[in-house]
């Protein structure tokens, strides 16, 4: 067992320790010394954990009876904060344990990935692929759902891309497939402006015509090249069926997603993000613009360790959560943030060199969703707070404040170090 240690990826490793050293200091500087121990503590047993499962032989989360169990684990958990009614800032996301405080959503993004990937392991050309995924997408939904009221609205969407990403990357034909995805987001996206005038607002509905006109021509590009290029002609009727399940989509966006399923902050927020002249926009992206001004005002150098205005005077919300990146960049500038950011890439790369020496269906599948996870949730979380995505309440990676997001990735991250270690072994 330990001598699997000594066959890991040392870079990786030292890479991993290296962001939650950025993490941990960047929150100590903002003068919330309790949370900055807490992550600290959260850190050891973190990478405890990591080694942990660096050392445990990943083809168990094969067997079905451990697929059950962890599936029915996370599921009861979830359910049990509804029944127990457990309610955190008028949210039911957390088990709260004194001043601990547990999210399994988190947690359910790992089931989600080893579930997936070996249902999807044997994906033969024989198969129906469309019934395929219809059993697949099943199988995650009850989860997704109770993620989904709790709400957690980031979470759900995070689930799902990575979901996706497996998928395509299991899919025999993965052209077809992204063709099949491209035909359903433009047939939805191109029948929004023709549902009601008020969607959103005046502005945002000037915008959705404004684009539909492009929408329109992608549409007809795509079904032309398909047409052209599918080899079988049932495939076009594949094709034909998507087109009218994205309209439909979009036609029953309004009465059901937007009428019923979103909240009323949840489409304040995204009238706001998408409607920048809105009379209500100082109030919507009030985290979004004291995390733009942090940006901006840290400069070439940053003001220095702990001497950022925007956290230390509280004028920036979540300051060592959903915007910590913020706060990195108030107090170490540009240059801090270009050496944050190759960091960060020479992460992702390691991850990615391991994936690309994996030959394995399954051990590809389950590092796809790892890295889907990690690079999804570092993309939402910089983009919303640079402004260029709305506020969805996600994590950075390895870097934010929380045990329960920083414990999921890093035992995402020791079953991958695993894999890469027993692919050593044969």
């Amino acid at each position: 067992m330990f001598k699997n240690l000594l066959k890991q990826d040392y870079i990786l490793t030292v890479l991993i320790i290296v962001l939650i050293s950025i993490g941990i200091v960047t929150i100590y500087s903002t003068g919330q010394s309790s949370e900055g121990i807490r992550q600290l503590i959260f850190a050891i047993l973190g990478i405890i954990v990591y080694f942990a499962f660096t050392t445990i032989d990943y083809k168990i989360y094969k067997d079905k009876k451990v697929q059950i169990l962890i599936y029915l684990g996370i599921f009861t958990l979830l359910a049990l904060i509804f029944i127990l009614n457990i309610r955190l800032n008028n949210t039911r996301r957390w088990f709260v344990i004194g001043k601990l405080s547990i999210q399994p959503a988190e947690f359910a993004k790992l089931v989600i990935i080893l579930i997936s990937a070996s249902f999807f392991e044997i994906f033969r050309k024989s198969d129906n692929a469309i019934k395929k995924i219809g059993i697949g997408l099943a199988m995650i939904l009850p989860i997704v759902i109770l993620i989904y009221k709790q709400p957690a609205l980031g979470n759900t969407i995070i689930i799902l891309i990575i979901w996706i990403s497996i998928v395509f990357a299991s899919y025999y034909n993965p052209k077809k497939f992204l063709y099949s995805i491209l035909l359903f987001l433009i047939s939805a996206l191109l029948i929004l402006p023709f549902i009601g005038i008020n969607l959103f607002n005046a502005n945002i509905n000037l915008l959705f015509f404004n684009v539909n006109v492009v929408l329109l021509l992608a549409l007809i590009i795509v079904i032309y090249f398909i047409y052209k290029k599918a080899s079988k002609e049932m495939y076009k009727y594949i094709a034909a069926g998507v087109i009218l399940i994205g309209l439909l989509f979009g036609f029953t966006f309004k009465l059901i997603v937007w009428d019923h399923l979103l909240k009323n902050y949840q489409k304040e927020r995204l009238v706001g993000f998408l409607d920048r002249s809105s009379s209500l926009n100082s109030s919507l992206n009030f985290q979004t613009e004291q995390s733009k001004i942090a940006i901006g005002s840290g400069g070439l150098w940053g003001k220095g360790y702990a001497e950022g205005t925007q956290s230390r005077l509280n004028f920036l919300p979540e300051d060592t959560t959903d915007f910590i990146f913020a706060t990195f960049i108030e107090e170490f500038g540009f240059i801090g943030t270009i050496m944050f950011f190759i960091i960060y890439l020479l992460f992702i790369s390691k991850i990615l060199s391991i994936l690309k020496d994996t030959r394995g269906r399954y051990e590809t599948l389950v590092i796809v969703g790892v890295l889907t996870m990690i690079i999804v949730q570092f993309m939402i979380n910089v983009g919303m707070n640079i402004g260029l995505m709305p506020v969805t309440g996600i994590t950075l990676p390895l870097v934010s404040y929380g045990g329960s997001s920083l414990l999921t990735v890093l035992i995402g991250l020791g079953i991958v170090q695993n894999i890469n270690i027993q692919k050593k072994n044969y």
